[in-house]
């Protein structure tokens, strides 16, 4: 399995607060069978000061401890939506996926954006040669409808679900909806999202790896491992 969106580099967010705990993650992550993890540190847009220089600082130490446990990294963000998104992306200052043309947008869970706006949104990256990755639309409570989500799949945005939206133990509004976009081969891919926390982990990969695999185990392998692994080895920037 591949995980590309979780915030595992510590003390940069509102994930791992400490060295420490990342090595602790790190050593979950290699129970549980992940090979590769892109992190995602979140980055607000709309602030001009930017944290990229202690993001690497912290990301090249993990990686040290990952490359001990036989664990890839890679650097990428999850980046918060705004009307400037795009002069940021051209001028390196949020990161795309591993300095490729994918990026991880995300919206507040509370926006309630007119749909069109976003659509528009989503056009202009696409439009600027990025490819556009939606983070757990499942979270957003305005926006979740199937024909959201086909239409925004329809116009080339990937569509990413959290792995804990897939179990029982999520919301059942969440759980129901996730588990219709799978059924309807709307999801491009699974990530942890974690926060190295005991509710948001990476055992929850392998778990709803399960759910989806029992099911279909060719489509679980597409959205766990292929398409993941398409994006960390595409042409870079």
């Amino acid at each position: 399995m591949i995980d590309i969106h979780n915030h595992i580099i510590f003390d940069v967010d509102d994930g791992s607060r400490s060295l420490e705990q990342s090595i602790e993650y790190l050593d979950e992550i290699k129970s549980v069978g992940i090979e590769k993890v892109v992190c995602t540190p979140h980055i607000n847009v709309k602030h001009k000061s930017s944290p990229l220089d202690k993001i690497r600082n912290n990301f090249n130490i993990l990686k040290e401890e990952a490359n001990k446990r036989g664990i890839e990294l890679f650097l990428g963000n999850e980046v918060m939506y705004s009307s400037n998104i795009i002069d940021l992306l051209n001028k390196k200052e949020v990161l795309t996926l591993n300095n490729t043309k994918y990026v991880l947008v995300e919206f507040k869970r509370n926006e309630n954006m007119d749909e069109e706006n976003i659509y528009n949104a989503f056009s202009r990256i696409i439009d600027a040669g990025y490819k556009p990755i939606l983070a757990h639309p499942e979270l957003y409570s305005h926006y979740r409808k199937m024909e959201f989500v086909k239409k925004l799949k329809n116009m080339g945005v990937i569509i990413q679900i959290d792995s804990t939206s897939l179990l029982m133990t999520a919301p059942i509004e969440i759980y129901m909806f996730v588990h219709k976009l799978i059924k309807n081969y709307l999801v491009d891919i699974v990530a942890t999202d974690s926060h190295c926390s005991k509710d948001r982990n990476f055992k929850s990969l392998y778990q709803a790896y399960k759910v989806v695999s029992r099911k279909n185990k060719g489509y679980a392998d597409t959205i766990f491992h292929d398409n993941q692994n398409e994006i960390i080895n595409s042409k870079t920037q």
